[in-house]
């Protein structure tokens, strides 16, 4: 069997230079990646990985040394949060300080473990899931449901948990319904990965060609932008004005996508149903053997199948009065098909009954990347669009990717801005890294868990996040990276912290359907979630409603479901500290963790405040903090839960709770 060259494991990256004419506006991504000349340091004592080859260069070209390493309980909170997005438990913290290998040993053995944890693929499935602009109902005009939105959740949170190949993730997310499959299981795996197109924000009351091509419109743009780094979208009207991207580049992306079907279960006005807004006979039928494969081996009520998913889904009860629009049905996603072939004609000045020439699909003509492969006459196109974002000779796909797993790790993109690798974004402050780091995830197989874990395991990652008065003066804004960064928390793990102190937290996922549509129809048609905004699941499986995102969302820097976001705003504003004074949700987890606090055996007080200490902060009071704490206890009145309650809220109210250090 024919495979895709670029889904091979085993792949050396290609260094020859691209046939392509010299442009003046071409972007420095183009380049060819090529393996950068190892510098040569000082300091090779300090060295963990190759990584910190580069960053140790530069920082003695400046004169400059990087900061000591942080304490084993910071980087035991950090790492938790990063890879895991939850607090380590008190026991956790205990065993790493109490390990006797060399610090290399037991900082392995801590990573290893946290890496395994299928808690690592809720984490690192929602930094994707602002890529991909993911939400579970459309927004604009009609806010109708995406009821199936879930199983693409879940499908990037398993393939993230079992360390798919980027390059397989990539190719299942473009063409899941063309590439390989083994067995009917990884063929549903596919399909429903292909549901990465069909999340849009649409306006269901546009008619024919504006919808058509709106829709069009967005899939090049979560393509482009996700794997490339790219607005190619730009070129919808006219050239790009500040890339080498010609709107005919734009039209003949746009006719691979004319000729797929996509099936999201929404349709514009014109051809609704009679139920509404929602049209069951416009999704994905998966496959039938591996549907019934499922729910024959989970019979039993509770039971899980992979990844802790519900087979047996219950059918959602709704409120009183409101009935449910839809039956849900196991074998049914969104996602795409192969339509109707044909080539896309340029719409001037982005009109869409304003047709011109008609550029031929997948024929890009992009000075400084490479061709994409020839398109059978009788194809879409997108299994040639999927090879070619992944071939080793693209220059873009890998350098986007390990970018982003940087940021996450880091705090900043080593090209910062992690969207937009084109003229108008920002040039990588260590290019070299950067190259050498796209080198090893492409010759690595392209395994994201094994860059992470190289990353984590270097010396510039242990590094303590203090001031450094020198190294203020010489590089402020932490370029050379001479210490960690500190990161304010996002929503998830904050709220998810919330409700793991307060003993709340729920580590299965909700079952069947989270969203439906209710009453009425058109604009007058509601839409609401079945969970509440408190529901005690992890935040990655409440549903994201647009135009309708829940409260707490807009306090805590939650990206727009409709844009594209790579990396969040982190803004400082009073309502952040107001929330945990004031909000009842962290009243009641507080209470919540100061009621288990006292449960637990404590000789007296100062052993408690510890205890609180480790689970709100991941580590143990200074001797000042415990005599401050009694004070304040002292002072209080009321019972001990009421005089608890407040001590555990007045840490969660802290800045350190809020920063990863």
């Amino acid at each position: 069997m024919k495979v895709l060259p670029s889904l091979l494991l085993s792949v050396s990256l290609s260094l020859t230079s691209l046939a392509a004419p010299p442009d003046a506006k071409r972007p420095w991504s183009f380049a060819p990646i090529a393996r950068p000349t190892q510098p040569v340091v000082k300091n090779n004592a300090w060295l963990k990985d190759g990584a910190d080859l580069f960053l140790l260069s530069a920082l003695e070209a400046k004169g400059l040394t990087p900061n000591a390493d942080a304490s084993r309980a910071t980087l035991l909170r950090r790492a938790s949060y990063d890879l895991t997005g939850l607090p380590p438990t008190p026991e956790e913290l205990t065993a790493f300080e109490r390990d006797p290998g060399s610090d290399d040993q037991a900082w392995a053995r801590v990573v290893d473990r946290l890496l395994a944890s299928p808690r690592f693929g809720e984490r690192w499935g929602r930094h994707w899931l602002d890529v991909a602009h993911y939400a579970d109902s459309v927004g604009r005009t009609m806010n109708a449901v995406f009821p199936y939105a879930f199983r693409y959740r879940d499908y990037v949170i398993d393939a993230l948990n079992a360390d798919k190949p980027y390059n397989r993730f990539v190719a299942e997310q473009i063409a899941g319904d063309l590439v390989p499959a083994k067995t009917p299981a990884e063929r549903q795996e596919a399909l429903i990965a292909t549901g990465f197109l069909t999340l849009g924000a649409m306006d269901l009351t546009d008619r024919g060609e504006q919808f058509t091509m709106d829709r069009i419109d967005d899939q090049i743009d979560v393509t482009t932008r996700a794997f490339l780094g790219l607005t190619v979208s730009c070129a919808r009207c006219h050239d790009h004005p500040s890339d080498p991207v010609s709107q005919k580049d734009y039209y003949a992306l746009a006719g691979i996508f004319l000729s797929t079907r996509t099936w999201s279960g929404q349709v514009d006005t014109n051809g609704l149903g009679a139920n509404g807004y929602v049209d069951e006979d416009n999704l994905v039928r998966l496959p039938a053997a591996a549907v019934a494969a499922q729910t024959a081996s989970l019979r039993t009520p509770g039971a899980k199948g992979a990844g802790g998913q519900m087979m047996m889904e219950p059918e959602p009860t709704p409120a009183k009065g409101y009935p449910i629009e839809f039956k849900y049905r196991p074998e049914r996603a969104m996602g795409l098909s192969e339509g109707e072939v044909q080539n896309c004609a340029l719409r001037r000045k982005g009109d869409p009954n304003d047709t011109g020439s008609t550029p031929p699909r997948g024929v890009l003509e992009v000075p400084g990347l490479p061709k994409l492969p020839p398109i059978p006459k009788s194809a879409s196109g997108r299994m040639q669009l999927a090879e070619w974002l992944t071939q080793p000779n693209n220059p873009l796909t890998a350098r986007v990717m390990v970018n982003r797993i940087w940021q996450h790790l880091f705090g900043e993109g080593l090209a910062r801005t992690v969207d937009d690798f084109g003229n108008n974004g920002e040039e990588p402050v260590n290019r070299a890294l950067l190259d050498h780091l796209a080198t090893r995830f492409v010759e690595g197989g392209w395994s994201v868990k094994k860059l992470i874990r190289a990353l984590m395991l270097s010396h510039a990652y242990r590094l303590s996040s203090g001031a450094n008065v020198a190294a203020q003066k010489v590089d402020p804004q932490n370029n050379l990276h001479w210490r960690m960064n500190p990161r304010r928390l996002e929503l998830e793990p904050l709220r998810d912290t919330l409700l793991l102190l307060g003993g709340e937290l729920r580590l299965d996922r909700p079952p069947g359907i989270q969203v439906a549509g209710f009453g009425g129809k058109g604009r007058n048609a509601r839409t609401r979630s079945y969970l509440d905004e408190n529901a005690p699941y992890r935040t990655i499986y409440l549903p994201v409603l647009r135009s309708a995102v829940n409260s707490i969302n807009g306090v805590f820097d939650f990206p727009d479901p409709s844009q594209i976001k790579g990396q969040r705003e982190v803004t400082t504003v009073a309502g952040q500290a107001l929330f945990f004074l004031n909000n009842s949700f962290v009243s009641e987890m507080a209470a919540g963790g100061a009621e288990r606090v006292l449960a637990e055996k404590a000789k007296d007080d100062a052993e408690r405040i510890e205890r609180a200490f480790l689970r709100v902060l991941a580590r143990r009071p200074a001797r000042d903090e415990v005599a401050d704490a009694r004070a304040l206890l002292g002072g209080l009145t009321g019972s001990d839960r009421e005089r608890w309650s407040i001590f555990v809220q007045a840490l969660l109210a802290s800045a350190e709770f809020r920063y990863v250090l």
